[in-house]
């Protein structure tokens, strides 16, 4: 099955989303309190009128004697209902729940209800929601309850001012953020665009550092990252040039005889002198096999480098084991004694490079040491560290070329091997791929040629 490509993810999307839903989830709060706030007064305001106005109502009975048998003239009830929203009604009680004067389907609260003298409250008249201002006060020296109540379209109508006002507004300030959060957000992106236009504008051949002193603080860091990666490339580019210049060179000459060998026995006819031709050829092409299977092994311990996490525990002595006994058939054709001196020395690597690595040593041990010479390949710990020694009895290698050894296509001058200069090589680039090292070393008899090579324990690189 195809997976899904992963979304891509934006930097401007994720700022903006970060930053505006929490500014949209205050606006949203802000217009619900700021909502309350405005309302509460503006009520109240209109509760103080209709509280007064039925204070004016019981001043007026008290003194006009109204209640008495006396109704309320026409101009002031007139006056009284006048509103240009709402209608307005009234109505006076005694003591036992009389009408005395008003609205007789205006119903009065009960007196113990108003211990505070006066009431205000909510209620409904004809279907019709209404708003209602009770007073209780002494009419002919009786208690007596006065009401004026009005129906809620101003109220109404007030509440939705005030709410379309405050949407409106907060609606023109989310706007204005919205523009100012993405205005700043471009411009706080700026350096990050600069940087990405003049990185895009390089040659794939341009692997100088960016400068890192260019870019934002937060970005820095990625920048150095990136910078060590491009220091990285560059040493692995010119390491790659390197190798296949000198691959280049190396092969050109084996292959160019072996060419001019291959044609001058195409001009032959003599039987004999093709089998002298073809005899001629074996070494030959077993050299060029050879340099062709170390480059092919270089190459591989390159690539490893990549792959380095997927190391696993392991025990250099089951790792001689395991390749010694391919070379047995090469030092009985030689008569060269190939001892073995292990023990244990766990370590976290690759096992197939570790096995590059010692069929290398053996290998060159082997091409430099005389028949009846003897190869002993050791295992141990020593100081916290898996060591593996190849021992042999050959001509010995100068102090003064045991560091040039270890570079690539390099050759002892006057050795009578058939190296192609690339063995020691593989060695010390798989023993740094596992943190390790290689050195030469003179034997404890004096003379030949021992290989140390030295990796970090297992219990070492888990710790």
């Amino acid at each position: 099955m195809t997976s899904k490509p992963a979304p891509q993810v934006s930097v401007r999307r994720l700022l903006f989303r970060w930053l505006l839903l929490p500014l949209a989830s205050l606006l949203a709060l802000n217009v619900a309190v700021g909502y309350q706030i405005a309302l509460y007064p503006a009520k109240a305001a209109y509760d103080w009128a209709l509280m007064d106005t039925a204070l004016s109502l019981s001043r007026l009975m008290a003194a006009s004697g109204i209640g008495s048998g006396i109704p309320l003239s026409r101009s002031a009830d007139i006056l009284l209902r006048t509103d240009q929203y709402d209608r307005i009604y009234y109505s006076v009680h005694d003591a036992k729940g009389a009408l005395l004067a008003g609205d007789y389907h205006l119903t009065p609260p009960q007196l113990e209800s108003m211990t505070a003298g006066e009431l205000l409250y909510d209620s409904v008249l004809d279907n019709e929601n209404i708003r209602v201002a009770a007073l209780r006060f002494m009419l002919h020296g009786k208690d007596a309850v006065v009401q004026v109540a009005e129906t809620t379209v101003k109220r109404s109508r007030l509440t939705n001012q005030i709410l379309t006002g405050l949407i409106a507004s907060e609606m023109l300030l989310v706007v204005a953020v919205i523009i100012l959060v993405w205005f700043g957000i471009g411009k706080g992106l700026a350096p990050l665009e600069r940087l990405r236009a003049a990185i895009e504008a390089r040659s794939h051949r341009d692997l100088r550092p960016v400068p890192e002193d260019h870019a934002p603080v937060e970005v820095q860091p990625v920048v150095h990252a990136l910078n060590n990666l491009l220091g990285q490339l560059e040493g692995a580019l010119q390491s790659q040039q390197q190798f296949i210049a000198n691959a280049a060179h190396q092969l050109r000459t084996p292959l160019a005889g072996l060419r001019t060998q291959v044609e001058y026995g195409l001009q032959q006819r003599d039987p004999e002198e093709w089998h002298r031709i073809l005899q001629a050829l074996k070494p030959a092409t077993e050299r060029t096999a050879h340099l062709a299977n170390q480059l092919l092994t270089l190459a591989r311990a390159e690539v490893g480098a990549h792959q380095m996490s997927s190391r696993q525990p392991l025990d250099l002595r089951a790792v001689v084991e395991s390749v010694a006994g391919d070379w047995l058939p090469q030092t009985i054709a030689r008569d060269i004694d190939l001892g073995l001196e292990l023990n244990p020395a766990p370590v976290l690597g690759d096992a197939l490079l570790i096995g590059e690595l010692l069929a290398n040593l053996i290998d060159n041990a082997i091409r430099y040491t005389a028949s009846g010479g003897r190869i002993t390949v050791h295992t141990r710990m020593e100081n916290d560290c898996a060591v593996l020694e190849v021992e042999d009895e050959g001509a010995g290698i100068p102090e003064a070329e045991r560091e040039k050894v270890f570079q690539r296509f390099h050759r002892v001058d006057g050795s009578l091997g058939e190296g192609c200069g690339l063995g020691l090589a593989i060695v010390q680039e798989i023993a740094h791929l596992h943190g390790g090292h290689a050195e030469i070393r003179t034997p404890a008899s004096g003379a030949g040629t021992l290989v140390m090579v030295r990796f970090p324990s297992a219990q070492e690189n888990h710790g």
